[in-house]
């Protein structure tokens, strides 16, 4: 009998052995081998993110940041360097589904290592950037070791048990290896905005027609729905999302801003449509106390 469950083991440990190996091998995150601008992999934009500031600072020796989740893709760092002080130089801090301790590692980071912290924009996404944990499990939203202080082989181990439970990405891990695909999505490798060149873009809007016309039924009856100021429309009530341990780490991150002399904006972004459509006025009272009144822009459900 015993023969026999050692067996039973050993064949059921081959698959997962084998998946090791095609981990270890192809780097499908490509957190394994020192970064490359060349090769790497936008599912964890947070580590993309995060490498790309700590391989650039000694050449660019930024000053201006721009702490954001997916919702500040479509920032234009270039355009917000015109309304800085001469001299400044800019980084978009992106990370997907980012949380306010993710924010609050970075700027601990920068303040750790005496960077200047001049200039930030802070956006704040209700309810997602409080409800969150602080070390997710996932691989497309862990942070980077370098900031959340996590060994890097738990780091690895988490990536690791998340691409063995995606059948998915074994395959497309194997391909990209030996076909040394390039990386399909770019952005500019100075400031990280999400378009490479996005100095010379013009992002400005089109016409609202444009916009309607371009959408299908189902998308423009969601537009209308959750975008147009429609008095018919009810929005469910939202909840207070900011509690004793998120005021601690907000004003954490002032007292590092008031250290740093920083001049510094908090903008709460729309919601778009999620179950909490607004901030209460419960934590828009606690972001400008923290923050100041004067320093905190509400962008948040229907105005």
């Amino acid at each position: 009998m015993g023969c026999f469950l050692r067996r039973i083991l050993i064949l059921l440990s081959v698959p997962v052995l084998l998946l090791v190996a095609v981990y270890f091998v192809t780097d499908p995150y490509k957190t394994l081998h020192p970064f490359s601008l060349t090769y790497f992999d936008d599912t964890n934009r947070d580590y993309l993110s995060s490498e790309l500031f700590v391989k650039n600072y000694p050449e660019y020796h930024y000053n201006s940041y721009v702490f954001c989740s997916s919702r500040g893709g479509g920032i234009n760092t270039y355009q917000w360097l015109e309304y800085l002080p001469e001299g400044s130089t800019q980084f978009l801090f992106q990370a997907w589904g980012e949380t306010i301790t993710g924010i609050d590692q970075k700027i601990s980071y920068i303040d750790e290592y005496r960077y200047p912290l001049d200039n930030v924009l802070m956006l704040i996404d209700i309810p997602l950037s409080f409800s969150r944990p602080q070390l997710p499990t996932l691989a497309m939203s862990i942070k980077n070791p370098r900031f959340s202080h996590q060994p890097r082989w738990v780091f690895q181990m988490v990536l690791l048990y998340d691409f063995i439970q995606k059948p998915s990405e074994w395959m497309r891990a194997v391909r990209k290896w030996r076909r040394s695909t390039p990386p399909t999505v770019t952005f500019d490798p100075i400031s990280n905005d999400w378009e490479k060149g996005n100095k010379e873009l013009d992002l400005s809007s089109p016409p609202e027609k444009d916009n309607m016309r371009s959408l299908s039924g189902k998308a423009r009856t969601v537009f209308l729905r959750d975008y147009v100021d429609n008095p018919y429309v009810a929005l469910p009530e939202s909840k207070s999302v900011i509690d004793g341990s998120m005021t601690r780490v907000l004003n954490h991150i002032k007292g590092v801003f008031e250290r740093h002399g920083t001049n510094y904006r908090i903008i709460v972004t729309p919601a778009y449509g999620y179950k909490y459509p607004s901030i209460t006025e419960d934590d828009l009272r606690i972001l400008q106390a923290v923050f100041g009144e004067e320093n905190v822009y509400d962008f948040s459900g229907r105005k």
